[in-house]
């Protein structure tokens, strides 16, 4: 891991320029936080197509909008939009209003109230992507009043479905036929900045499986590790026991629990795009039943995903951009006869999704469903927008060290054009994005904003002055 980079410079012109918004910043994002902004399949209707509370969520991102002076669309209930300004060149910055589900036993934090404790800010969307956006859009409202922000058409966009694939920025861009931009922006990320970015697919792998258990499915979202299951035994109680004993000492990283005939097993949830920094319960809990009741399919699944990789069945594909791939288990479902695994699945963006499947099949001898998804990217390091971004980040906290990356997340670059994303998660940080206590340190919080309008502001000068 990286060094941690030194924070930005107290003294710089736009560190003085964002620090009469900051104290308004904080308090914007603490209601912000508050709102337990995950899709609900419950309360969505035709106008509120990701449910009530994303839907308050993009509410609340309208009224600050217009609170701060900009014109704003609901876009159909999918985004908020924020437009300042006109011109003939166009920069977009997109943040996200929605946030990953939350496993509350898992929290030592309340997930929907903003915590300070020892410098950092707890909360479900402090790091992702709540934060970096509301740190940008007080960083763009310092440039504007102090009309730094003029010349060019600037859109804030806020979605409300990047977590599931993004299909707000899709709407927008092909439902509301809006324009590509100029330039564009995603805080919802890394620095220095991301050249380029994984294509990113959902699968399904089917296999015949036959277990003494009962029904049973766990797993929140595809891109995160399962963190908890659970099923009920219909046999072998006491074997199970016995067997417990065994993984626990096996495994000291797992916890396994039995209560009557109902069988626990936790593990450790982390982002999807990297499923081996957590502990996918759901496969342990495969690879126990497999040992349990001899069903070999079950633990050759614990062995085709544990890794996250696919270096069980050749799947560890790989590039000069892109050093690996992988295959996140977010999902599985039981019926009786047969075992579905829900895959997200990253992999280098030059590949197509059919070569990567068709291996999957040919060396899992599983029953392959492709659920779609989006292609990946790889930026030109050569453009003067991109340069101007890490220019900003390295004269803010001089780190010149740190290299543009390309990585398995994704974002809303991928469904934009000429968008890349920056920030704002510093080298050698770990904010727990997508797990339990996420948090963000109220300096990086703070420091993004200087880094933010800086970048902004470069941008801005640079298609100002384009032909």
């Amino acid at each position: 891991m990286k060094k941690e980079t030194q924070r930005t410079k107290i003294d710089s012109t736009y560190a003085k320029l964002v620090a009469p918004y900051a104290d308004e910043a904080l308090k914007v994002l603490s209601e912000y936080v508050a709102i337990p902004s995950v899709y609900d399949e419950q309360t969505r209707t035709t106008e509120k197509p990701f449910g009530e509370n994303v839907d308050r969520a993009l509410a609340f991102a309208a009224e600050l909008g217009a609170r701060l002076g900009f014109e704003v669309d609901r876009c159909d209930g999918y985004a908020t939009e924020l437009t300042y300004g006109k011109g003939d060149k166009t920069l977009d910055i997109y943040a996200h209003a929605d946030v990953v589900p939350v496993r509350r036993d898992g929290w030592r934090h309340e997930p929907f109230a903003l915590t300070l404790e020892e410098g950092n800010l707890y909360g479900r969307g402090t790091a992702d992507d709540k934060g970096p956006g509301i740190s940008c859009l007080y960083a763009l409202k310092a440039l504007i009043d102090s009309k730094k922000a003029e010349g060019v058409k600037i859109r804030f966009f806020i979605g409300g479905d990047e977590e599931r694939g993004s299909s707000c920025l899709d709407h927008y861009f092909h439902a509301m036929k809006r324009p590509y931009p100029t330039f564009g922006f995603s805080p919802d990320s890394d620095y220095p900045v991301i050249y380029g970015e994984k294509s990113i697919y959902a699968y399904k792998a089917t296999y015949e499986c036959h277990l003494d258990c009962e029904n049973f499915q766990c797993g929140d979202a595809l891109n995160i590790v399962i963190p908890k299951c659970s099923v009920t035994l219909r046999s072998r109680i006491d074997e199970a026991k016995l067997l417990a004993l065994r993984l626990s000492e096996r495994c000291p990283k797992i916890r396994i629990s039995i209560v009557g005939d109902k069988l626990t097993i936790e593990g450790k949830p982390a982002h999807g795009s990297m499923p081996w920094e957590g502990i996918n319960a759901g496969l342990y809990m495969l690879r126990f039943l497999g040992y349990l009741y001899d069903e070999k399919r079950a633990r050759d699944i614990f062995d085709h995903y544990a890794s996250g990789k696919g270096e069980s069945f050749r799947g560890d594909f790989r590039d000069k951009d892109f050093d690996c791939t992988s295959y996140n288990v977010g999902r599985i479902v039981y019926d009786g006869e047969k075992v579905e695994v829900y895959v997200n699945l990253r992999f280098p963006a030059t590949m197509e999704v059919e070569d990567v499947l068709h291996n999957c099949a040919l060396n899992t001898e599983a029953e392959i469903e492709d659920l779609g998804g989006s292609r990946g990217f790889v930026f030109d390091l050569s453009s003067p927008c991109l340069k101007a971004l890490v220019e900003a980040y390295q004269e803010e906290t001089g780190d010149s060290e740190s290299k543009p990356l390309a990585i398995g997340g994704g974002t809303y670059a991928r469904e934009s054009r000429n968008a890349v994303a920056f920030g704002a998660q510093f080298p050698g940080r770990d904010y727990r994005m997508h797990g339990d206590d996420e948090f963000f340190p109220l300096a990086d919080f703070r420091d993004n904003m200087v880094i933010y309008a800086h970048a902004i502001d470069s941008l801005l000068r640079i298609l100002r002055e384009e032909k």
